[in-house]
């Protein structure tokens, strides 16, 4: 299947300033992501350092999904999403009904790739319970990915909203293999180098042959005589990518960057850009989606102390234990 794309610049609400951040990497603080693998009722909060080969498991928390098995297709089919989905907001629960915990992380679906497949629905979150027992019952939510109360409450300390990547699959075996990210980032900086480059004909070979710039209404055709309008535009342009991430999926890879573009002395954008990549037929990649803001991308600072002190007193730690004993 190959698919048509979007060029959008998203704006983050004001309010997401007044949360602790980091903005700069350091030795003490990583990106890190949610991996929720919903066969084995688990989900685990890993780093993902630049080169993908170091990711480290800070802690696993068990989890209950969505009342029917299968990818969510439409609203109202009791699903949980497969996918790469960003956190948003954090929701008080306070505010909610009590069957949604102390705490409620909406995600970002339906994604770009959702809702070009059809796919439909809302309010898909990660969120605590109004009694923890259910958790044990793991087919309970309409769709949601369910904690423990206490989990939940960790878990909001460490996923930054509008930042946080949430991947969520059948199987998380089949998550971020190295030889998908090694190829898609491969790709990013290929594409990175023929834009920097201005070389439009090796520029546009990377997106999707029937790609469509919905903000535009172009084909691709059109497309590459805009970006050829726009390369001319400029005497000295200039764009880097910094602290690529990438993350891959069965069908499609998302990933998220540091972009510093400068054009001549009249126009500089640096923020986080976000490249979707579709999985083509032949095993390769191709470009279907693009979005930029001006807000950069964050990351964690990463404390033992915390760390220690979350899987000390998580529920889900005596269940996991008891889960590998039992197989032992």
């Amino acid at each position: 299947m190959v698919l048509s794309t979007s060029f959008v610049f998203v704006a983050r609400p004001s309010a997401l300033h007044a949360v602790e951040s980091t903005t700069v990497h350091d030795k003490n603080s990583e990106l890190v992501f949610l991996l929720v693998d919903k066969t084995r009722l688990k989900a685990d909060l890993l780093t993902w350092p630049e080169d993908g080969s170091k990711s480290e498991k800070l802690v696993s928390f068990r989890i209950a999904i969505g009342k029917e098995n299968g990818d969510k297709q439409k609203s109202g089919d009791n699903k949980t999403p497969e996918g790469i989905y960003f956190a948003k907001r954090i929701i008080d629960g306070r505010r909610l009904p009590a069957k949604y915990g102390p705490v409620a992380i909406p995600i970002d679906f339906p994604n770009p790739l959702d809702r070009f497949l059809g796919k439909t629905g809302y309010g898909i979150w990660l969120h605590g319970v109004e009694q923890d027992s259910r958790i044990e019952a793991a087919n309970v939510t309409e769709g949601c990915v369910a904690f423990y109360n206490a989990d939940i409450r960790s878990l909001s300390q460490w996923l930054k909203p509008y930042d946080s990547i949430i991947v969520i699959a059948k199987d998380a075996t089949q998550v971020n293999r190295p030889e998908d990210v090694e190829q898609v980032t491969k790709l990013v900086h290929e594409w990175t180098a023929a834009w920097n480059e201005r070389d439009l004909d090796s520029y546009i070979s990377y997106f999707i042959p029937n790609f469509r710039s919905f903000d535009k209404n172009m084909n691709l055709k059109n497309y590459k005589k805009y970006k050829e309008r726009v390369f001319a535009s400029y005497k000295d342009m200039s764009v880097k990518m910094q602290d690529v991430r990438v993350f891959t999926h069965d069908r499609y890879a998302v990933a998220i960057m540091n972009q510093d573009f400068k054009g001549d002395n009249h126009f500089a954008a640096f923020g986080r850009k976000v490249l979707y990549w579709q999985r083509s037929d032949d095993g390769g990649w191709k470009l279907f989606h693009e979005e930029f803001d001006a807000q950069p991308m964050r990351f964690t600072n990463l404390s033992r102390d915390k760390i220690a002190q979350i899987i000390k007193s998580s529920p889900s730690t005596k269940f996991l234990q008891d889960a590998r004993e039992s197989k032992l």
